[in-house]
């Protein structure tokens, strides 16, 4: 019987282990933030970012020296900005390089007791960097140029939609007679951005430039985590190569220096737990993807599109999406095949992708995701049901044979070569299998491992509620209520099991078993504690009846 204890300790020590390290990585410690959104253009000297306002070119990509200089209007006032407002963004754009410096998120407060402050993604302030750059270098493209980025023009300083789609134009001419449009378009409920850039030469020349798109952070912790253990969940880069449709490039890849990479189509982003940001631009094209850091010590992330050539008297456009939002799986996949991957399931994503689908499935119908995970929870039960059974009935009778196995022990003493002979004959004559009661046990973990990932990466549970106190499934139980009565349910089940080992040590770590799991999951997320709590619950209700079941079978065979 060692044997199979030592499976099963094993078994546990493994889900306990990898369970830690995830709960590790998923929750460091909760960094506070609150943020105003600018309403109105405000002084921008102290917002922008360091290298813009002092050595601008160096966060730019460089593709070319321009054999010409392009005649660019001096900046003169670079503290202009213009908000817009939609039912999913509330947005801060400069109007000096056309850069986005602000996105916060209205339909994801940053705290349940604040739902008017929204979480802040992208920012330009004291609390940190995160910002999305884009623009026109190469030969005629007015970003490259030394005397610094263009200033654009809008007709408005705020611009607002409750439905439908807006667009956004900043207009720029320069001296040689082309016009650039840079269009933003919001659709009202959704995080994809469209930008565009509308060229029109009314030069006499051939006007050329490549679009760029990046991203530029700080290595601020993440924001969107909550209070844990104190490790992280990750933050970093991510890209799609042919050869590896997930790509992560943390920021140590980019300290050390990670190489450019050339794809047809792809995407490049930031991630960070339940949020992302992303470039994606055309797809019919090769893009050159490069990351670097600059001398702030800021992390820069994005892509350069080839060189697009206007005639002169002609118009061109050229344009790439933003994404800045939620990690939306279904809606990141329609945008790009691979962009789902960032919510990061990890080894068995083969099997969180299917929990998480059939939990969207049941809440659905349900409509409240606590009651949606007690539903996946006995859908899973009743598809493992008869491997349960088989365990459960295996560990019942080998609880009927512990005073037998007693009986040898006293017998043998000493001598274990015996002892495990007369053993392996008294389970061959009972048509017992030792390794019953964990083997079926043993192959449910990768699934309880799967849904572990499910619960604590889906945005969709964060700050979902349930009933009474529990407002947020993505948190811990703040009055330990659910854990408590977790840890009693895994007391009763393990009194149902049998205790069949004369090792001390082990015994005394079985007992303890329930007490471990139950300080580990008080601060574990109430969805996760839920489904263990009812997992337990169903396991002691089949788990009993099968105890019933087989000692009336031995009742019968003795009467």
């Amino acid at each position: 019987m060692n044997h199979t204890r030592n499976a099963l300790l094993a078994g546990l020590a493994l889900v306990s282990y990898l369970m830690l390290l995830a709960w590790n990585g998923d929750y460091p410690q909760q960094v506070q933030q609150s943020v105003e959104i600018a309403s109105a253009p405000i002084p921008n000297s102290i917002d922008l970012p360091q290298a813009i306002n002092s050595n601008q070119a160096e966060d730019l990509p460089q593709v070319q020296a321009r054999s010409e200089p392009v005649n660019t209007p001096a900046a003169t006032d670079n503290s202009s900005l213009i908000t817009v407002s939609t039912p999913s963004h509330k947005v801060t754009i400069n109007l000096l390089g056309g850069d986005i410096v602000s996105i916060a998120l209205p339909k994801y407060p940053t705290n349940l007791d604040t739902p008017n402050d929204p979480f802040v993604l992208l920012r330009n302030d004291n609390a940190g960097v995160y910002v999305s750059q884009s623009g026109l270098i190469g030969e005629n493209g007015p970003d490259a140029n030394a005397s610094g980025r263009p200033l654009y023009q809008s007709q408005q300083s705020e611009y607002a939609i409750v439905s439908g789609e807006l667009s956004v134009d900043l207009l720029f001419t320069d001296l040689s007679g082309v016009q650039i449009t840079k269009r933003f378009t919001f659709t009202a409920e959704d995080y994809l951005i469209d930008v565009e850039y509308l060229i029109n030469n009314q030069s006499q020349n051939s006007w050329s430039a490549n679009l760029f798109g990046q991203i530029k952070r700080d290595g601020s912790p993440d924001p969107s985590t909550t209070g844990g253990f104190g490790l992280r969940d990750y933050l970093g880069a991510a890209i799609t190569l042919e050869d590896d449709p997930y790509k992560k490039i943390d920021f140590g890849d980019i300290d050390s220096g990670e190489p450019t990479y050339n794809v047809n189509g792809g995407w490049i982003a930031f991630s960070q737990h339940y949020f992302l940001s992303s470039w994606i631009p055309q797809q019919e094209q090769i893009n050159t993807y490069t990351t670097r850091k600059n001398n702030a010590g800021q992390y820069l992330i994005g892509f350069v599109s080839p060189a697009t050539s206007v005639a002169p008297g002609q118009t061109q456009s050229i344009r790439a999406g933003f994404w800045a939002g939620p990690k939306d799986q279904y809606r990141l996949g329609e945008i790009h095949q691979d962009l789902d991957l960032t919510i990061d399931y990890g080894w068995l994503w083969f099997i969180a992708q299917p929990i998480f689908w059939l939990l969207v499935q049941i809440n659905h119908a349900i409509g409240n995701f606590g009651f949606s995970i007690i539903g996946l929870t006995i859908v899973i039960k009743i598809l493992f049901m008869r491997l349960s059974a088989s365990s459960y009935r295996s560990m019942a009778k080998m609880r009927r044979l512990a005073p037998k196995v007693a009986q040898l022990k006293d017998r043998y003493g000493e001598d274990k070569q015996k002892l495990m002979q007369a053993q392996m004959d008294l389970w061959k004559k009972e048509k017992v299998n030792p390794l019953g009661g964990c083997l079926p046990m043993l192959l449910q973990m990768p699934v309880l491992i799967g849904i572990y990932w499910v619960l604590m990466k889906s945005v969709e549970l964060r700050q979902a509620p349930f009933l009474l106190w529990y407002n947020d499934l993505s948190v811990m139980d703040p009055y330990f209520i659910l854990p408590l009565i977790m840890g009693a349910s895994m007391f009763v089940s393990q009194m149902l099991s049998p205790m069949a080992t004369a090792d001390p040590v082990q015994a005394k770590v079985m007992k303890l078993m329930p007490v471990v799991f139950t300080v580990f999951f008080l601060w574990f997320p109430a969805g996760l504690v839920l489904y263990w709590l009812v997992s337990n619950v169903f396991n002691i209700a089949q788990q009993s009846y099968i105890i019933r079941s087989v000692n009336r079978s031995y009742e019968n065979k003795a009467a």
